[in-house]
């Protein structure tokens, strides 16, 4: 199978999801799942809007004020940002609503990245990035966690991980592991080890669906780490940088280059589909609104 296609039309979209989709189910020693993530520029790189402008740990950019951000958001809207919340329910929501997070959007439905690899930049080619996933075990699950909390308890390149580790096993969504001792290490080097190979997969997750547009959008999201260094002989620390994933990368499963010549036909077909922009965003009183203007138009 290529890893790179060029679609034409709708049709051949459509084959070439169907095609990756037989070709994943007849994997039976792993549950694959397919994501994808739609570019309206098929230049665009694949990384949280947090970490966006950095090249260098040096830089400053918004993911200096990644804790300033967050914490400021939850005390102006403390009834919406609620300290109960889990991280991962938290960066979910704050992205929502517009705040830079480590989260990068991608949705199982192929339609719904279809839709944003085509609704902007009529002058661009498009793409839409195909993702494979292994779903692992539920014992993942706490780092993932600890991962969107690292805002809170990782001090980049200060501190190893083992010590992180120590801060973060004390939290509530550590305490099924915690009590049970499964998958839970009671020594703090094992434990930076540990999240150091969680690290090295590709971490989809899950958040809970708060919005109508999350629900509509069908969406996941890719939860980005700070890049991990060796320091000395066996310190891993957290670096200042978030980096980029490679689109040729190992869960990279293929590349679907949009020409730009496509993208309005695209755009007629997916709304006879039920894929647009009120569609996927049924929250905002706008977009329905201006929805509901250009259908009058239309009927002049």
């Amino acid at each position: 199978m290529e890893f790179e296609t060029t679609i034409l039309d709708l049709n051949e979209y459509l084959e070439c999801i169907f095609e990756m989709t037989e070709f994943i189910k007849k994997n039976i020693l792993y549950h694959e799942e397919l994501y994808f993530r739609g570019h309206s520029n098929n230049e665009y790189k694949l990384l949280p809007s947090i970490a966006r402008g950095r090249r260098f740990s040096c830089d400053v950019t918004i993911m200096n004020e990644e804790r300033n951000m967050i914490e400021e958001a939850k005390y102006k809207l403390s009834s919406i940002f609620t300290d109960n919340m889990l991280p991962i329910d938290l960066l979910s929501l704050l992205q929502h609503h517009g705040i830079p997070t480590r989260l990068l959007d991608i949705t199982s439905n192929p339609l719904v990245a279809l839709y944003f690899a085509v609704s902007l930049d009529d002058d661009k080619d498009a793409e839409v990035i195909v993702f494979r996933h292994i779903e692992y075990d539920i014992t993942t699950y706490p780092i993932i966690n600890a991962i969107a909390d690292s805002y809170r308890f990782a001090h980049a390149t200060t501190e190893p991980l083992d010590l992180f580790y120590a801060k973060v096993i004390e939290q509530p969504y550590f305490n099924e592991q915690r009590f049970t001792l499964k998958f839970c290490y009671t020594d703090k080097i094992s434990g930076g080890k540990w999240i150091n190979e969680c690290c090295n997969e590709l971490l989809v997750v899950r958040a809970r669906e708060q919005t109508e547009r999350q629900k509509a959008q069908q969406g996941k999201y890719i939860l980005f780490h700070n890049d991990i260094k060796l320091y000395g002989s066996n310190n891993l620390c957290f670096e200042k940088m978030i980096s980029e994933i490679p689109k040729d990368e190992k869960h990279i499963f293929k590349r679907i280059i949009i020409p730009k010549e496509i993208k309005k036909d695209l755009r007629k077909k997916l709304r006879t589909l039920g894929i647009s922009k009120e569609i996927l965003f049924p929250d905002n009183i706008d977009i329905i609104c201006e929805s509901i203007k250009r259908n009058a138009e239309d009927r002049l």
